[in-house]
């Protein structure tokens, strides 16, 4: 497979047999935290856990301004991406090197119609920054936790483009995407839009002050797509389930429904329900930036 062709921002520089004890210490840099939080900080486990399998042809520097911050592992195989490991040293983290690796590596298993699978430590950020990026957990071991993040359909890049247009109040692009006659239906608060124009125009005049923030968009089994929204508005929060039906590319029907997000009764505070946990909604590391 010819990989997509790497962004502005980092570049990618094939390893070799003689980097592997380089390698092991960037490694054992970027996980000690996670690994001691578990109790599992084992440098000879470390060695052989890379060791297994070390393959220098598919084991690439990430290389910023020409120093050496990180590494990939990335094996492509006839059904799928395996992203066998993932690493930013410590000292260049927070900068958006790693956010902008994974945005070309989806990019080039969209390319390919592959799925990208993966595996990270239990207790560790890198599940907070899989979740952001699009990735579903599949199965949990006894450390590790198991991740794939599909190729999106057309459909669902429409629907995204959707959600992306009217958060960056392009009304154009988002008028584009919508066919003329489309039937957009907002069931709570029982409002039907029967052109494309008025619907947007809904959005245009929408009071300013919002941020759209998409948490999931799939595609299901009859063809619809189904995506989940929050709306932050301060000093409120909504969320939007919308089921979209498309025809080569263009949506013509949306039913949507919105929720407030609220506090739950006094019954239930008191109520002492065995397992019941409060968290805070707002902490979704799925809500992304639409």
């Amino acid at each position: 497979m010819t990989l997509a062709q790497a962004p502005d921002g980092f570049a990618l520089e094939r390893a070799t047999a003689d980097d592997f004890e380089d390698l092991l210490a960037l490694r054992l840099r970027a996980m000690r935290d996670s690994l001691e939080r578990l109790g599992r900080y084992d440098v000879q486990r470390a060695r052989e856990r890379l060791a297994e399998g070390f393959e220098p042809d598919i084991t690439q520097h990430i290389v910023v301004d020409g120093h050496r911050v990180g590494f990939m592992v990335l094996k492509t195989l006839s059904h799928t991406m395996w992203f066998k490991h993932f690493y930013i040293d410590p000292a260049y983290q927070s900068r958006g090197i790693g956010s902008r690796v994974m945005r070309w590596v989806i990019a080039c298993a969209q390319q390919a119609q592959l799925p990208i699978e993966l595996a990270a430590l239990k207790r560790s950020q890198a599940n907070r920054f899989y979740q952001r990026h699009g990735f579903v957990a599949t199965a949990e071991g006894d450390w590790d936790i198991e991740y794939v993040r599909l190729p999106q359909w057309p459909s669902v890049q429409a629907v995204r483009a959707l959600w992306a247009a009217f958060q960056a109040r392009d009304w154009p692009r988002a008028r584009a995407l919508l066919r003329e006659n489309l039937v957009a239906t907002w069931w709570t608060s029982g409002e039907r839009f029967t052109t494309a124009d008025g619907f947007v125009a809904a959005q245009s005049t929408y009071p300013e002050g919002w941020t759209i923030r998409l948490i999931e968009c799939e595609r299901l089994e009859d063809g619809r797509v189904m995506s989940l929204v929050r709306v932050d508005h301060a000093p409120n929060s909504f969320y939007a389930t919308s089921l979209f039906r498309l025809d080569d590319g263009v949506i013509y029907a949306i039913d949507e429904y919105w929720a407030t997000a609220e506090a739950p009764p006094a019954w239930r505070e008191s109520a002492g329900l065995p397992g019941r946990q409060r968290f805070d909604a707002l902490d979704d590391p799925r809500a992304v930036l639409a």
